[in-house]
């Protein structure tokens, strides 16, 4: 009996530490690949405009946000199984996504690009024609596919190896987030945009949101209430202005 109790006191100290851990802390998923919505500095650090977003989020919820580094099309599997309690990864909020988790309201309008590099601008005439880079899991993969069937596509795990592929000829064009393009653009001289911006609403219109589990609507309606707050506040412009204005 005595053996039986200490069993039971040890499994409710468990739980309640774990009880404990999630009142406390907010585990959020994210991909640092995309700067300059996430990505690491040189300390190894996470920076970015989701990252300083997401902290101001969890310090109007009085939780610490501890972040989890996950491949960007791991993110939502993570998330059905419950390894963390919400993403940020510059991520759409889209019909499909939707179907696998629930968003918060948007809290960035998003537009996508095409780049390539300058000795190659003149030569495009039709994207459908390229060899295109897109990110796997991603949105502009999505789009490609849907937009351009049999298109020459290579899918990359991060922007890094797409654009390293660009510069050595292996793709024609890379397809991506407007921001972080443009921060790979104005890195290297040798890169520029080609074709029109892209702001199809049922890819991109909607904007990034903040997803957590369909069923978890308690924090879907606190992380809401707090972007609502962190807006009203100033805080949101002073952290866009930080990362986007001053470019």
């Amino acid at each position: 009996m005595k053996k039986r109790l200490g069993l039971l006191l040890v499994a409710a100290g468990l739980l309640s530490s774990t009880t404990l851990y999630a009142q406390d802390k907010l585990v959020v998923g994210t991909n640092p690949a995309y700067p300059p919505f996430e990505y690491k500095g040189e300390n190894n650090e996470l920076l970015g405009f989701d990252i300083d977003l997401m902290n101001e989020v969890c310090n109007v919820l009085e939780k610490e946000c501890v972040y989890s580094e996950q491949e960007f099309d791991a993110l939502i599997p993570n998330l059905r199984l419950r390894r963390y309690d919400a993403v940020i990864s510059g991520m759409d909020i889209t019909e499909e996504r939707a179907k696998q988790l629930a968003f918060s309201d948007p809290y960035y309008q998003n537009y996508s690009i095409y780049i390539t590099t300058k000795d190659k601008a003149d030569q495009i005439k039709d994207v459908a024609d390229a060899k295109i880079g897109v990110l796997s899991g991603s949105t502009h993969q999505q789009y490609i596919r849907d937009t351009y069937k049999g298109a020459n596509v290579s899918v990359y795990p991060q922007y890094p190896a797409a654009m390293s592929d660009l510069t050595i000829g292996r793709v024609d064009v890379v397809f991506g987030d407007g921001e972080v393009v443009n921060d790979y653009m104005k890195e290297n001289d040798n890169f520029t945009m080609v074709g029109e911006k892209v702001t199809d609403p049922k890819y991109f219109g909607q904007g990034l949101g903040i997803g957590v589990g369909k069923r978890n609507t308690k924090l879907l309606d606190q992380i809401n209430e707090a972007l609502k707050e962190v807006k009203e506040s100033g805080k949101y412009d002073e952290i866009y202005n930080k990362w986007f204005e001053q470019q």
